[in-house]
């Protein structure tokens, strides 16, 4: 056996889970290249993001690359499989609170949440669900957390960050205002794809991360701002969460979407059955999915 060998993170080098004949495995991977290492800490492989950073203690030169092995596109899963938080936060771009006919920001980050089973993988089919034809699409900068912490200052925020990767949230719209809060149109399963790689943070800007984000819808851009323009910014999203609750390994911030959402658009632009939506992000790569009509048995 090869004995594991230390890592290079430049180049968009990331963490990503694969599906393989013994189980889902962390692996070593960059965006489009299918060769892959198995990530290993201790010289311990892992089937889930949580545990090879809790192992790791939330510091990526604790991870080793060992045995090669071929990593496909289509057996890529979400890198974070059972987060046990998905946090996310509404009205972060300015641009976005406008097209929604405010005119200013929220005082404080709007949360709301998400569960493990609202994730897909970077490539996979993901269903449109027959309850509702206006699902809509938003790119994100998602924020991996890498260690357990509670009230954490935004100026000790770096060591917190194990690193970024892209979300694509998808929104069933007439579910969201239902009520005066947004669950209901947020937390649908298998509705946020996630991935394709995690980047260590260090290698894309630290806390504050000023990286391109662009969604494409059919080939047609229709999202595209700079993740330095949030208003709530990284060390403030987990000052303001840590003092609330204790975040863990693999926890997960959705950090908000730009504007361009098709809600805002006139008239409406709704996510159909064989639409691809892809959402790009500088440093760590894009994630592809096509949306299918989800087949309801009787």
């Amino acid at each position: 056996m090869t004995a594991p060998s230390a890592v290079d993170w430049t180049g968009g080098l990331g963490l990503a889970r694969t599906a393989t004949d013994d189980g889902p495995v962390v692996v070593l991977r960059r965006d489009a290249d299918p060769a892959a290492a198995i990530a290993l800490v201790d010289g311990q492989r892992h089937p889930d993001l949580p545990a090879l950073l809790d192992a790791a203690a939330g510091d990526p030169s604790r991870i080793t690359a060992g045995e090669v092995l071929d990593a496909p596109d289509r057996s890529l899963l979400s890198p974070v499989g059972r987060p046990g938080k998905i946090i996310c936060i509404g009205q972060n771009y300015l641009d976005h609170v406008r097209e929604g006919g405010r005119t200013g920001g929220p005082a404080y980050p709007d949360l709301f949440p998400k569960w493990h089973t609202c994730l897909s993988g970077p490539y996979a089919d993901v269903p449109l669900p027959p309850e509702s034809d206006q699902i809509d699409y938003e790119s994100e900068l998602a924020v991996v957390i890498g260690r357990r912490v509670r009230r954490v200052t935004a100026e000790s925020a770096s060591d917190v960050v194990f690193g970024y990767t892209a979300a694509s949230d998808g929104s069933v719209r007439d579910y969201q205002v239902h009520t005066g809060q947004r669950t209901a149109g947020k937390a649908w399963d298998s509705l946020t794809p996630l991935g394709p790689v995690v980047v260590p943070a260090e290698t894309l800007g630290g806390d504050r991360p000023d990286l391109a984000i662009t969604g494409v819808l059919d080939g047609q851009v229709v999202q595209d701002d700079r993740t330095a323009k949030l208003l709530f910014g990284v060390p403030e999203l987990i000052a303001y969460i840590t003092t609330v609750m204790t975040l863990e390994p693999g926890d997960l911030i959705l950090t908000g979407t730009p504007s361009g959402v098709g809600v805002a658009r006139k008239p409406p632009l709704w996510l159909r059955d064989g639409s691809e939506f892809e959402v790009r992000i500088e440093g760590i790569g894009s994630l592809r999915n096509r949306y299918v009509a989800e087949r309801v048995s009787p």
